[in-house]
């Protein structure tokens, strides 16, 4: 942890010579927040999520994955585990994160999604307000919050994605896959998402078929939607992934030296580590974001 007379020499480096910092040497010190969202089902999203998640905890970080896939979750079967509980408890029931999540492993928690998501729009100001005051103090508990999102989005999960400090869309070098990642982009752009993209290209049979299809999708994104891509890396296809998945034993907990495994180290350290510069125009916390998203409701209906 930073003693308070170290953050602040460092803010005042920022201030003379545009230090570049890490987000989590931001002022708020809450919990890094990150999407991760595909154009279709099918990509290995919710996987790369998982073992994402595994990879930062096993650094001793406190990470929490909030599965938002509502009908279609499988953290917990990734995990081999069973859920009690969702995120629907915390929605309509008044349950407290702290009692809907289930432990996955050493520092590592999981919210399952269930279903019912849609009641996020229809809930009252006292519901909301109890919402969002459970959400802000599982910021202040976690590192890390991983929203594991459904393949396309909906309204109702626009607000978390919207509302992350980062978004990780992951597609796959196949044609389809990558005109389904330009749709949910486009989807974004259209609500004035302004951050760039975060890219993982999964399931590669060579590095150069990963920058390729990277290459294709920024291509077609900068030409007609304007938009900054990341280029966050290529993740190898390996049997590993799918005997881990009937396994039910995630295979970064498995061999966590494997290539496959640095790779997913790798990935999950740029994000987690994504650096800043501290004179940008300041930014809204994730709850300011998603507080916004309810007072816009309210004067829309």
């Amino acid at each position: 942890m930073m003693k308070p007379d170290q953050a602040e020499g460092l803010r005042k480096l920022v201030q003379q010579n545009q230090l570049i910092v890490p987000n989590s040497l931001r002022a708020n010190g809450q919990a890094k927040t990150i999407a991760v969202m595909s154009g279709k089902g099918g990509v290995g999203k919710s996987n790369l999520t998982l073992n994402m998640a595994l990879s930062i905890a096993s650094t001793g970080k406190q990470v929490l994955i909030i599965d938002l896939d509502f009908g279609m979750g499988n953290i917990d079967i990734l995990l081999g585990k069973t859920s009690t509980s969702s995120i629907l408890d915390v929605l309509v029931r008044k349950k407290s994160f702290q009692a809907a999540m289930t432990k996955g492993t050493d520092n590592l928690y999981y919210i399952s999604g269930g279903s019912g998501l849609e009641q996020l729009f229809s809930l009252d100001k006292d519901q909301w307000s109890f919402f969002l005051e459970e959400m802000e103090k599982i910021l202040n508990d976690f590192d890390c919050i991983f929203f594991d999102m459904g393949a396309g989005l909906s309204k109702d999960q626009l607000p978390f994605v919207l509302s992350a400090g980062e978004v990780v869309v992951v597609t796959t070098p196949e044609p389809t896959s990558i005109m389904d990642a330009y749709s949910a982009i486009k989807h974004l752009a259209i609500h004035q998402f302004e951050q760039s993209f975060q890219i993982i290209v999964n399931r590669c049979k060579t590095p150069s078929e990963g920058s390729e299809t990277y290459r294709k999708l920024a291509g077609v994104v900068t030409s007609f939607l304007h938009r900054k891509l990341v280029f966050a890396g290529a993740v190898p296809d390996d049997p590993a992934v799918p005997k881990a998945v009937t396994e039910q034993m995630p295979f970064y907990m498995k061999q966590p030296h494997s290539r496959l495994s640095k790779t997913i180290k790798m990935l999950a350290e740029t994000l987690y580590h994504q650096q800043i510069r501290e004179a940008q125009r300041e930014q809204h916390t994730f709850i300011d974001k998603l507080s916004s998203f309810f007072k816009r409701r309210k004067v829309d209906s």
